[in-house]
């Protein structure tokens, strides 16, 4: 009897690479959506790109929202 022989494969292989720069900046974005949008490590690394770049997007609006919130409040 035959077996399939299927194995995992580049699990966590990089296939290319980024430029110190580009993972930096990476590194930092995925740290602040950890600290400021209360999402674990786990759901930000699995998430899309495009799905990171709405909840950024959302929680910076909601950030702009309080700021003029509190600037008529001061007024």
């Amino acid at each position: 009897m035959e077996v399939a022989r299927l194995i995992r494969f580049l699990d966590s292989t990089i296939l290319f690479s980024l430029t110190t720069k580009f993972e930096k900046n990476l590194k930092n974005e995925i740290w602040l959506c950890h600290k400021n949008m209360n999402l674990s490590m786990d759901e930000i690394l699995k998430m899309t790109v495009a799905d990171r770049k709405t909840y950024i997007s959302i929680h910076n609006r909601l950030v702009e929202k309080e700021k003029e919130q509190l600037k008529m409040k001061r007024r």
